[in-house]
């Protein structure tokens, strides 16, 4: 059975707002160019450091680090039982963000976009309960949960809706893929405190950090996932279609 995964991010909610341009940090491309996929990547890695900051005129949040109230996992597999939950998470790393590829098909509205990653790392708080293959856990505490070589592709379907006399992007469905190369724990406070069984269930955690991972990637995904729709969101709802995607 899947984790299921609660996430909350600290974000005002969109209201009505009127018809924007592009940010100047956001160069557009036309839609007829053969080599949009290129433009779209090229631009897109410009802006990544200035959108990393925040912009409040568009009421896109700072990303690095990235506030997040909880991410829960609530169940496993039958070789880890984790009940988890991490609270008042920062994420950090974002701003290394490398756009890989884009695949954009404007007719069929649907766009697909490859990012790496080099190191994310997640400080907050937690509580945890159940096993790990044949081991119990248990603690509340501090934590650091570090992934490194991420990849990420994020796929997303939209319509084009009327406002004003304007078409804006409605975003419709996305879907978010992750794998990333190592994961590394450092829980404290396990057990009770007890330094011991402490120190070798960390231990343990980060020689079977793929079976850990499979159970709390999916709520570190969504976390992603979630990030990339609001900000896509933001802009397609202040930005008409004609200002993001140029005619020739």
């Amino acid at each position: 059975m899947h984790p299921s995964v609660l996430l909350l991010l600290l974000l005002a909610s969109l209201g009505p707002c009127s018809s924007l341009k592009l940010p100047n940090y956001i160069q557009p491309c036309k839609r007829d160019d053969p080599k949009l996929n290129e433009c779209a990547v090229a631009h897109g890695q410009l802006a990544i450091p200035k959108f990393i900051n925040g912009d409040p005129k568009y009421r896109a949040p700072r990303l690095d680090p990235l506030d997040i109230t909880e991410l829960r996992v609530n169940q496993g597999t039958k070789q880890v039982g984790l009940r988890m939950i991490l609270k008042n998470a920062k994420i950090y790393g974002l701003k290394n963000t490398i756009f890989e590829k884009a695949r954009t098909q404007l007719g069929t509205k649907h766009i697909e976009w490859d990012f790496k990653i080099p190191r994310i790392e997640i400080i907050s708080d937690y509580e945890v309960n159940g096993q790990v293959l044949i081991l119990p856990i248990t603690g509340k505490g501090k934590a650091n949960v570090t992934l490194t070589k991420l990849e990420i592709t994020y796929k997303y379907d939209w319509e084009l809706i009327k406002k004003n006399g304007k078409e804006y992007m409605n975003f419709t469905s996305s879907e978010l893929e992750f794998d990333n190369g190592k994961t590394y724990f450092d829980l404290k406070n396990l057990f009770n405190g007890d330094q011991f069984l402490g120190s070798n269930m960390n231990r343990f955690l980060n020689e079977n950090w793929k079976e850990v991972t499979r159970e709390l990637g999916p709520a570190v995904g969504q976390a992603f996932s979630d990030v990339f729709r609001l900000l896509l969101t933001r802009i397609a709802a202040q930005v008409p279609y004609a200002e993001i995607y140029l005619k020739s």
